[in-house]
């Protein structure tokens, strides 16, 4: 089975195929400047060669192509460098480190606590996080942020309980859960950080805009576990991959499970073009709101082209192992 085929001919996106202009700059930085310096004492040398050949940077410039200047794109980089880390970190944690590290993760970028006062290993990160987006979007949007990612704590802790009791979620629990701990709607918050322009909360909290966050991540779901479902079946970490899910609940053979997979995906992403065609008349801000969803575009398209041509965090050897990582 040709997982890498499957991903290039099997999935179609109808957005611009953009990369930013700093790809280069922002990798060499997360290289030498954030994985080798700021981050040595948690990430042992063999370890650190992994998140290298994850090439965030890359990704980075793939998902914010349209950011005009190295410094705004440098906050977004380091945000996407903490997200997969923070992932592994907390991917087999305890539901009580969980909980920890949700309660001072998101006490820091409300600004509430120091990275000194939460004694989380990926403290300062987020301090740097934070007063990285505050050179460009308002508190608030800050806080917007904030309470999205707060979100993506609470959906880690339901994964937590399923993995440690090694139950599969149901199809629809799983796509619920899914929207949450892929972090994917924390990103569309950065959005603006991009556009240089921050919405009205009216906006950002309308159904439809909502509904598209919810299935921007559904789409980036469905491809993410077909590309990390060879990893995941070797792994043992299989309770919340769509693919071994369905085949879990309804005894579909891989091939078929497979199928159905790319079937709600087709389905989800049709859904997304059709809100992006009617959506409603936002007055001035209408130019803005399209801004948006094109950026939504960017994240689905920029995550394939980064994991079809750059990335290597899904091949053999380019996932870090548990016991590669510092304690949470």
């Amino acid at each position: 089975m040709k997982i890498k085929t499957i991903l290039k001919d099997r999935f179609h996106y109808p957005f611009p195929d953009l990369i930013n202009p700093f790809a280069s700059d922002l990798q060499m930085v997360t290289d030498h400047q954030w994985i080798d310096s700021e981050l040595k004492d948690l990430i042992p040398v063999s370890t650190r060669d992994k998140y290298k050949r994850t090439k965030t940077g890359y990704m980075s410039a793939r998902w914010w192509p349209k950011t005009k200047s190295f410094e705004r794109l440098r906050p977004l980089g380091r945000f996407m460098l903490w997200s997969m880390y923070n992932d592994d970190m907390y991917e087999l944690a305890s539901l009580d480190e969980v909980k920890n590290a949700q309660n001072m993760s998101i006490a820091i970028l409300k600004g509430q606590i120091t990275a000194d006062e939460a004694l989380i290993p990926l403290g300062y990160q987020l301090q740097s996080i934070r007063d990285g987006f505050l050179n460009f979007i308002p508190q608030s949007s800050v806080n917007r942020f904030a309470d999205t990612l707060n979100e993506y704590f609470d959906g880690l802790q339901m994964e937590v309980l399923y993995k440690q009791n090694k139950v599969f979620p149901s199809v629809g629990n799983l796509l619920n859960i899914r929207v949450r701990i892929l972090m994917i709607c924390a990103f569309i918050e950065t959005i603006e950080i991009q556009n240089e322009v921050t919405l009205p909360d009216h906006i950002y909290s309308h159904p439809i805009i909502k509904r598209m966050y919810d299935l921007t991540t559904r789409i980036i779901g469905y491809f993410n576990d077909v590309q990390s479902l060879l990893k995941d079946e070797e792994s043992g970490d299989v309770y919340f991959n769509i693919v071994k899910v369905l085949q879990h609940h309804y005894g579909l053979s891989k091939e078929d499970a497979l199928e159905e997979t790319i079937r709600l995906h087709d389905k989800d992403l049709e859904e997304f073009k059709e809100l992006q065609s009617i959506l409603p008349d936002f007055g001035e801000w209408n130019n803005a709101v399209a801004d948006l969803i094109e950026g939504m575009g960017f994240f689905m398209k920029g995550w394939q082209s980064v994991s079809l041509l750059e990335t290597e965090r899904y091949g053999m050897g380019g996932f870090p192992q548990m016991e590669e990582l510092p304690k949470a």
